[in-house]
């Protein structure tokens, strides 16, 4: 069966944008079907989540969608993610609105190909490690960052669909417009934090406050009251570690 689009997945972006990694593969592959859309989606990070791509697919009237992992090795877990992510996307399409089958691949090691490649590699023997590499320790990576409140921000996969990458940008966006720095607020984002049902989810620390649904649409708001004035939004708060902490102590 041939797919109107493929999308190329990567379990994150953190080792660096995994689009041009692949470019040269993406290109050779796209010379060979004109017509077909590539794109390439992560499970979690700051690039563009799995459901952006399917709903983008949607929406210039794919009909079927192709899944191909970029990874050679197989992750149960992953897999497990990919799974529910795309299983909740196709939930929560509108009734009334088209939806492309979505069909996954098989994982590369599973095609003969693959054992040409691992063979063309041996035998091209590599090149030498060298020992003037960069050291894994500098001065410069000793001095803590002198910020008055850092911000963990989840783009585990689950809150990655429900818009962390969005909220992570309007965060971004908002501290910039208040001249806030990292010397400020150092922002930070992080992968799987855990209570994943109250994602996006948001941790603000010294105060060890998490926020459940953080939405771009409260980011100015807690930029204003938190992060600048000190003071907690209490209605958005899933737990307060001070307030714990207190309690334990009374």
């Amino acid at each position: 069966m041939t797919a109107d689009w493929v999308i190329v997945t990567a379990p994150t972006d953190r080792g660096g944008l995994p689009a041009p990694a692949l470019g040269r593969a993406l290109d050779r592959v796209r010379d060979g079907r004109p017509g077909v859309e590539f794109r390439v989606a992560v499970l979690g990070g700051s690039d563009t989540p799995i459901t952006e791509a399917l709903d983008a697919a949607a929406a210039a009237g794919a009909e079927t969608v192709l899944l191909v992992s970029g990874q050679t090795l197989g992750d149960a877990k992953q897999d497990s993610w990919l799974a529910r992510i795309v299983g909740h996307w196709l939930r929560s399409r509108p009734a009334d609105g088209a939806t492309p089958e979505v069909r996954v691949a098989p994982l590369l090691t599973e095609y003969d190909g693959f054992a040409d490649l691992l063979e063309e590699a041996v035998g091209r023997g590599g090149t030498p490690a060298r020992t003037r590499t960069a050291p894994i320790v500098s001065p410069a990576w000793e001095a803590v960052p002198g910020f008055a409140r850092h911000v963990l921000v989840c783009r585990g996969p689950r809150c990655s669909v429900e818009g962390s990458r969005e909220s992570a940008q309007t965060l971004s966006a908002a501290l910039d417009r208040r001249g806030l720095g990292d010397d400020d607020v150092l922002t930070t984002v992080t992968g799987c934090l855990f209570p994943c049902g109250q994602g996006p989810v948001m941790v603000v620390y010294p105060e060890g406050t998490w926020y459940a649904q953080m939405r771009p649409e409260r980011m100015d708001r807690l930029v204003d009251e938190h992060l600048c004035a000190g003071r907690p939004v209490t209605e958005w708060v899933t737990r307060d570690m001070r307030a714990d902490d207190r309690d334990a102590r009374a």
